[in-house]
């Protein structure tokens, strides 16, 4: 009794400090959670090669979604910065996803109620958020974001030989026990080992493109489980509980096989060593591998609704930090009209932005004003917003209310001297689409910035009335911003007008940046040549020119 007394109490004393570490290590990382709460990422944690993987797998399962966000709209609202700016998630999984949500527009609202309530469940219980980010920190590692290649990648084709592997294997185990009675089959044994050799090293290349995402698959299985086990959490997916159980399975199988790589020191050494040749004696990876692979095909609906379910908590978690430290911000409301109300909208990425209101009813918006005066920041901050209406559930407004609509943009287009196209034909291209797309049955949002600008004036004036004359039939609406001020005459029928101006005080220029009803009146590019103190004669005659053009016929 004695001996098994001073046995076990340096047990349960080693037991007892792990215990105590490794809850003052969980208590000090939830004071760290409640630090970093509301506070955007460092610009260090974005890889947006490995972010934007998962969503470019997802568009060859998107034909039930409203729209993709296009690399072309995405670059024009400047999507991965406002990304950066929402991102607060803490696993690599809830990052991609999270990612993906911000360019995928669903048919309908019924996934955007359920990601906001459980934000607002996210935001109210705090115990639930950190025990929830506690546990997703366990795939915050890089090789995490690989995960969702065992949903995506290409098959791996089970090889010709794998027949010829478990007749080597049987005939190994039966040498090994021969040798008892007749030590020769250990000879037997041992070539039999030579040309598993082979078959080993000519498999562990097909397996080392896989271990990252075959390692992954237990941490994301152990993680989801955990978070299953939050009642909160239960009522909100309910369907989870049997998504693992059918991954329980390939869990047991992948439990059996060692991926990772050697570990340090003598005794680490010699165990890998033995552990090798036992593989390599009984084919045990090639084996397992292939039973595992064959697992994986069999439940990738099931590996998908665990990254799935794990990105919709960390989401969730982000979009209500994002809210906690928004200046204002507000939920959308959807009309079927043809309506657009919006109250104090703001830009996301600038800050003290200056808030704006518009109303349009079955109406467009012609938008004019000088460089520098805010009008495609305003363009752009209506966009940014309709997609994060329609993707998290929240704008950065007072008040948000116009149609569940598609977004098309034309903002952000140069020449590309590779590809032999002009800055003219890739608009043209551009355009061509809106007017495809201005057909469909869904409401579109249409965001162009001077329109044409690549051609002369007579025409460039010609081709953008009966372009956005035409855009603006049936249910959608567009917003365009111009220096031609002869389309305000043009287009007053469909078309509301509105501009951004300035004032010249003390010889500076001074901008409010607040979008007023109208159209733009003042003149002050000669003035502004004028105080930067370009020669007396230029102006003289610029001012005589303008004279000459606007007096009347």
């Amino acid at each position: 009794m004695l001996i098994t007394a001073y046995i076990l109490l340096p047990l349960i004393f080693i037991v007892l400090i792990i215990y105590f570490y490794s809850k003052r290590s969980a208590e000090k990382k939830k004071d760290e959670l409640k630090q970093e709460w509301g506070q955007p990422k460092d610009s260090r944690f974005f890889d947006f090669d490995l972010i934007e993987n998962y969503f470019l797998n997802t568009i060859a399962d998107s034909s039930e979604k409203l729209q993709l966000i296009s690399e072309k709209i995405a670059t024009d609202l400047y999507l991965n910065d406002v990304f950066k700016l929402i991102d607060r998630t803490v696993s690599k999984i809830g990052q991609q996803f999270l990612y993906a949500r911000l360019r995928t527009l669903d048919t309908d609202t019924k996934s955007l109620l359920a990601q906001d309530r459980l934000a607002e469940e996210m935001a109210e219980n705090e115990k639930l958020r950190l025990n929830a980010q506690l546990t997703l920190l366990k795939i915050n590692q890089g090789d995490s974001y690989y995960y969702q290649d065992l949903i995506y990648a290409k098959p791996v084709a089970r090889p010709s030989f794998l027949p010829i592997v478990y007749l080597l294997t049987t005939l190994n185990i039966l040498c090994l026990l021969a040798a008892i009675w007749r030590p020769g089959f250990l000879l037997v044994f041992m070539g039999i080992f030579l040309i598993n050799t082979g078959f080993y090293y000519w498999n562990k290349q097909i397996v080392g493109l896989h271990t990252s995402s075959l390692k992954e698959f237990i941490k994301v299985y152990e993680v989801a489980a955990k978070l299953n086990n939050e009642p909160e959490l239960q009522k909100a997916f309910p369907e989870t509980t049997n998504q693992l159980k059918d991954l329980s399975p390939l869990r047991k199988k992948m439990a059996g096989i060692k991926l990772d790589s050697m570990a340090e020191g003598d005794l680490a050494v010699v165990g890998f060593m033995v552990l090798e040749l036992i593989k390599i004696s009984f084919n045990v990876e090639i084996i397992v591998f292939y039973q595992v692979i064959d697992l994986i095909h069999k439940n990738k609906a099931a590996l998908k609704a665990a990254f799935e379910y794990v990105g919709k908590v960390d989401a969730a978690i982000s979009i209500a930090s994002f809210r906690s430290s928004a200046a204002d911000y507000c939920k959308p409301q959807f009309t079927d009209a043809n309506v657009m109300n919006l109250s104090a909208i703001r830009h996301p990425l600038i800050e003290n932005c200056v808030p704006n209101d518009l109303v349009l009813s079955n109406k467009n918006m012609l938008l004019t004003g000088s460089n520098m005066s805010g009008k495609t920041t305003f363009i752009r901050a209506i966009g940014i917003n309709m997609i994060l209406a329609q993707t998290i559930y929240t704008c950065t407004a007072k008040s948000f209310n116009m149609p569940y609509s598609k977004v098309f943009s034309s903002i952000t287009i140069s020449d590309s001297l590779l590809e032999e196209k002009s800055y003219y034909f890739e608009e043209m291209t551009i355009i061509k689409n809106f007017i495809e797309q201005s057909a469909s049955a869904s409401p579109c949002l249409f965001i162009l910035d001077e329109i044409f600008k690549g051609t002369n004036t007579i025409e460039r004036v010609s081709a953008g009335k009966a372009i956005l004359a035409y855009l603006a039939k049936s249910n959608n609406f567009v917003f365009v911003s111009t220096h031609d001020t002869e389309l305000n005459e043009l287009l007053e029928d469909q078309y509301d007008h509105y501009h951004f101006s300035e004032t010249i005080d003390a010889d500076e220029l001074v901008f409010d940046h607040t979008i007023k009803k109208g159209p733009l009146k003042t003149r002050n590019a000669i003035r502004i040549l004028e105080i930067n103190d370009y020669p007396a004669e230029i102006i003289v005659d610029a001012n005589q020119t303008v004279d000459l053009l606007t007096k009347p016929s």
